[in-house]
């Protein structure tokens, strides 16, 4: 970009003083946009110098800019034009992550398991005597879904808090995820004859990710063999991310060319006009909302029924009611079509009842902004040597698939006596069997050159060494594995309490590794 030689034709300096602006946090304006805005800077200064390189004879500021990786233009051999209007998305990984983030927070949203709408106490009429007499040895289980439905005319109010601290994404924690611009394209440079490209880009991403989901469920039995249950849950999303280090691996920065490494600093430079190869604060960004999220309804109507077994078969609606650009929502509809299975031992001597359960399902949901990507605004600044093309917010975020879930659980409740159960489940969710999930890969561009100065690469290096970092995966199939471990309790009447802990086992995509549960039933 900057060719340094004594030809006072190429003494006119232009430099984009990143490093020196003052780094800010830009306001996101949804949730779902604050790790792209953590990626701009909220104020740049561009300052075009005289044949001195001295004195300032224009400057202008451009406002949520992205870094990219700029180059010059001409050939180095016979000297060099200050810069060309290309430009390299560097960020592109960060639009990657974005993706697959936000995709995973809107599947993370339509498939938390939430405490199943049925009754921890369920009785039926006795049709010799007329009176009331408890149906089931167990308190019920809390996220498989209970096969048994509470009877004609009955009502079932239930209340559970659940909070989502995700802390790592496919096993790379969430505070250091380093993301990979490869580089490879074409800067119309060249060193005698040889074509120079792009160099990669490494920037680092720090995130902060958490939801607390509080839903209310209201079931009525409208026979006694089918049920109807509707549930509100009240969001709170909160992200904050930091996007830090955005590293050029282009070699030295005092110019000249070797054999190894023919690229100097001024063919690509992360500024225009400006041997600029590290920022160390690229920006920062939080944002926090709370409302509705998705209305569910659920129909469910047992199908056979047996003193020791049950099998109902039910759907499951999400209606898009949240708001998905502030993670309150999917931002789509979803349909899940379910079966349910609860077996029963007889009492064990000593009161204890055995009950394993057994549900499957598959969901499947729509277009959402929240399966989509983010598009920068490209914009143009002028100067008094030529244009600058760039890229800002605000980002226009499009809309596509969301990933289909087939999902299964497994388990049993064990009743110690009629006012205490306790519930263990292993619940599986296979994602993205029709619609696969947005997701990265980490990767190693074997074509960089540390760089030297700054404080962020210690050491120069002349050889060729591996860049990792994280790159796009496209849509993939993964698996997500849970157990839960619950209680519930009769404290008073029909009145159930209930603990959980839900433990994730694996480490694909988002994963928040421990979540508990409160909640509340009463059946009347």
């Amino acid at each position: 970009m900057l060719y340094r030689s004594s030809n006072p034709a190429f003494a006119l300096v232009l430099s984009c003083l990143f490093t020196t602006c003052v780094i800010g946090q830009s306001s996101a304006p949804s949730v779902s946009q604050v790790l792209m805005y953590s990626g701009t800077a909220p104020s740049t200064t561009v300052n075009v110098y005289d044949s001195t390189g001295t004195q300032v004879i224009q400057s202008l500021t451009v406002r949520n800019a992205v870094p990219n990786v700029f180059s010059g233009s001409g050939n180095l051999a016979g000297g060099a034009t200050l810069f060309n209007t290309g430009q390299y998305q560097s960020l592109q990984s960060l639009v990657s992550i974005s993706q697959a983030l936000n995709a995973g927070i809107a599947t993370s949203l339509s498939v938390i398991p939430i405490s199943a709408p049925t009754s921890g106490v369920i009785t039926k009429i006795d049709p010799t005597t007329g009176a009331e007499l408890p149906a089931d040895g167990t308190l019920g289980p809390i996220f498989t879904e209970r096969a048994e439905t509470i009877g004609k005319n009955k009502f079932y109010i239930g209340f559970s808090n659940q909070d989502y601290h995700f802390t790592s994404f496919n096993g790379k924690s969430l505070n250091n995820l380093t993301m990979l611009y490869s580089g490879g394209q074409s800067t119309n440079l060249s060193a005698g004859t040889t074509p120079l490209t792009t160099y990669p880009v490494t920037m680092n991403l720090g995130a902060d990710i958490r939801l607390s989901q509080d839903i209310a469920f209201l079931t009525y039995g409208v026979t006694n063999r089918f049920d109807l249950s509707v549930g509100l849950p009240m969001v709170h999303a909160a992200v904050a991310a930091r996007t830090y280090g955005a590293t050029v691996w282009d070699g030295g920065g005092t110019g000249g060319q070797s054999s190894s490494n023919p690229n100097c600093w001024c063919a690509n430079t992360l500024a225009p006009g400006s041997p600029l190869l590290q920022i160390p604060d690229v920006g920062s960004s939080s944002q926090s909302k709370t409302g509705f999220g998705d209305l569910i309804l659920r129909g469910k109507g047992t199908v056979y029924e047996s003193p020791g077994a049950v099998v109902a078969l039910g759907l499951d609606v999400r209606f898009p009611t949240g708001d998905a650009k502030n993670y309150l929502g999917a931002g789509a509809a979803s349909f899940k079509p379910f079966m349910a299975v609860s077996l029963y031992s007889k009492p064990f001597s000593n009161g204890m009842v055995l009950s394993p359960h057994f549900t499957v399902g598959y969901q499947y949901i729509g277009k959402s902004i929240l399966g989509g990507t983010l598009e920068g605004t490209n914009q143009t600044v002028n100067t008094s040597y030529g244009p600058i093309n760039y890229v800002t917010a605000p980002f226009t975020q499009t809309k596509d698939y969301l990933p289909d879930v087939l999902s299964w659980s497994v388990g049993t409740e064990l009743a110690l006596g009629r006012h205490n159960t306790v519930a263990v489940d292993l619940l599986a969710n296979q994602i993205g069997l029709v619609h696969g999930m947005p997701d990265t890969k980490t990767i190693d561009s074997a074509m960089g050159f540390a760089p030297c100065g700054a404080g962020l690469v210690p050491t120069c290096s002349s050889s060729l060494q591996a860049v990792p970092g994280l790159v796009s995966a496209g849509r993939v199939s993964l698996g997500q594995y849970s157990g839960a471990f619950g209680y519930k309790a009769r404290v008073a009447g029909n009145l159930i309490v209930m603990f959980n802990a839900l433990i994730r086992f694996d480490n694909n995509a988002l994963t928040a590794r421990f979540v508990p549960l409160f909640g509340i039933g009463y059946s009347f």
